[in-house]
């Protein structure tokens, strides 16, 4: 079959650390289609330079011009894409992430998948209450938008269950939704125990999501060094251990545990970390807020709050308990692979 997978971008997807969530997810997504020798197609707008312009422009345009920007920017993408899908002529698309998939609500002859990544109108909620400036009207025609793609598509996926439950409970029950976990590549090389143990916070430290304050709160208390890797350098104030860009994953090899730290929303308790799963396919015990459901979703991870951080750290920092919960944690990566929990996506296309 020939498959579009429209993904934000398709430069350094895989070889990233910093690469989002929806872009990995497209990347596993292409894989394992191709696998099972599957024509797949990736769609997006970094291919050329004409394209690159084109989108840049659309963006400039939506965020200076317009007072809801994703509105616009959603419905200038759908139509250009929405030309180039039918031309052609696929038996199925993707849309990975929901400022790229406003063009699943058109009439496109063939299999419409939403991959919901992130819920963007929650996310922007949230985002906009941590700056105390928050623009109801522009959130809920995101909202709009978003549950628009949800109705029209033939399927909508997400990373997670706890996702899904907190979109059924709190946007809509739909009756196409389906879990199609994220998974993770174990590497053949796991990490090995060292002492003194030491900590590494890998990712993205732009966002209100990634709680800076947290992480230099931990900082502070932690009686291990906790070194932090991010695409965005964190304002002074934080007192980070910032050791900048991390050339590869690779670096996980140097460290006994990666830390997750997060935002204690509604949203982001019960939302997804693929940092976590980034960590546990080395092998990496993985230490994550208490507070976020996905912290007891899965083998490897010890949950935490501020008051007992450091008791919980301490008490697995021996030789013996961190080799356990390390066998815990890339067994779980193992069950994790992606060609084991990407078989759902494969019965929705091929079973159509």
């Amino acid at each position: 079959m020939k498959i579009a997978i429209i993904t934000p971008t398709t430069i350094g997807v895989g070889r990233s650390p910093y690469a989002q969530g929806g872009q990995v997810r497209a990347a596993a997504f292409k894989n394992f289609l191709e696998s099972r020798n599957h024509r797949v197609d990736m769609v997006s707008f970094d291919e050329t330079y004409a394209s690159k312009i084109w989108f840049y422009y659309q963006c400039a345009r939506a965020y200076l011009l317009d007072r809801e920007p994703e509105p616009r920017l959603m419905k200038k993408v759908a139509d250009k894409l929405e030309s180039r899908i039918k031309r052609g002529k696929y038996d199925a698309v993707i849309g990975v992430e929901s400022i790229y998939s406003y063009v699943l609500t058109r009439e496109l002859g063939c299999l419409r998948i939403f991959s919901w990544e992130s819920i963007g109108a929650d996310e922007t909620y949230f985002e906009q209450c941590a700056k105390k400036s928050v623009d109801i009207r522009r959130i809920r025609r995101i909202g709009e938008m978003e549950l628009e793609i949800c109705r029209k598509s033939d399927y909508v996926i997400f990373p997670w269950e706890t996702t899904e439950n907190y979109v059924r409970k709190r946007i809509w029950n739909g009756d196409n939704f389906v879990t199609v976990k994220n998974g993770c590549y174990p590497q053949n090389k796991t990490v090995s125990y060292f002492s003194p143990v030491a900590i590494v916070s890998l990712g993205n430290l732009k966002h209100h999501w990634s709680n800076k304050e947290l992480l230099s709160y931990l900082t502070r208390i932690s009686p291990y060094v906790i070194d932090v890797y991010g695409i965005y350098g964190p304002p002074r104030k934080y007192h980070l251990n910032y050791k900048g860009f991390a050339p590869s994953l690779d670096i996980l090899k140097n460290y006994q545990f990666g830390l997750n730290t997060v935002s204690k929303d509604i949203y982001r308790r019960n939302h997804f970390s693929s940092r976590i799963l980034g960590y546990l396919a080395y092998g990496l015990p993985v230490l994550s807020p208490d507070w976020m459901k996905f912290s007891y979703e899965v083998k490897g991870v010890l949950p935490y709050n501020e008051k007992n951080f450091v008791e919980i750290l301490e008490e697995h920092s021996y030789p013996d308990k961190w080799e356990k919960i390390s066998k815990e944690a890339y067994a779980q990566a193992l069950e994790l692979e992606w060609r084991k929990v990407l078989q759902p996506l494969a019965r929705m296309i091929e079973n159509r």
